[in-house]
């Protein structure tokens, strides 16, 4: 009994010794500011992507919106684009959510002001419709750009809500027999901006 507890307590310190070397050998690293906190990333039910962090602004009650997840796909990708074009898809339950928040009750877009503006083409008041049907109308192609790691590929979305707009773009790469996949997000564009340049310093470290 006591040199099987042993063996058992060698597993595990190799286990955790392995654990350890892999993640020095490989540390996914973003450069920010002191406005910026990063977390861990973690999903709440089972999917296809393995949460590594999360970059959100220091603020107030929209910097919530406003984030970097960075995750590793599980699976292998032969087709980088139909791939962003698919996971746009899971993105309708958050958008939806978020426009139901907008226009809510105690929402300022409910004001009666808003009312004169209905008819504009700007104030799009059937965007949960849209989307159920194609959420790609509010995105570009899906484009290949480089950076200091090599290729990636890039689908930019807008949304509209009324006066608002939610800022999406999703990335793949692929670095060290990999595919890491990026979310940058905000209802800001001036955000959208700087987490941009955030997500231009991704690197993996050995």
């Amino acid at each position: 009994m006591k040199n099987l507890t042993e063996k058992l307590l060698i597993l595990i310190k190799a286990i955790f010794l392995l654990f350890l070397i892999k993640s020095k050998l490989f540390a996914q690293t973003f450069e920010y500011s002191e406005n910026y906190l990063e977390a861990p990333l973690i999903f709440s039910h089972e999917t296809t992507l393995e949460g590594i962090s999360k970059i959100v602004p220091i603020g107030g009650d929209f910097s919530k919106y406003s984030k970097i997840e960075l995750s590793k796909v599980k699976n292998d990708i032969i087709e980088p684009t139909e791939w962003l074009k698919d996971k746009m898809y899971d993105e309708t339950g958050e958008i939806v959510e978020l426009e139901n928040t907008l226009r809510s009750e105690d929402s300022p877009l409910s004001d009666p002001i808003f009312d004169q503006f209905k008819h504009l083409p700007i104030y799009i008041d059937n965007t949960i419709e849209q989307l159920a049907s194609n959420p790609l109308i509010f995105c570009n192609q899906v484009s290949k750009q480089y950076n200091k790691n090599g290729v990636f590929f890039e689908l930019n979305c807008t949304i509209p809500f009324g006066f608002f707009n939610k800022y999406l773009v999703l990335r793949l790469q692929f670095q060290d027999m990999v595919w890491y996949f990026s979310k940058i997000t905000s209802l800001n564009y001036y955000r959208l901006k700087d987490l941009l340049i955030i997500a231009e310093t991704f690197n993996v470290k050995r």
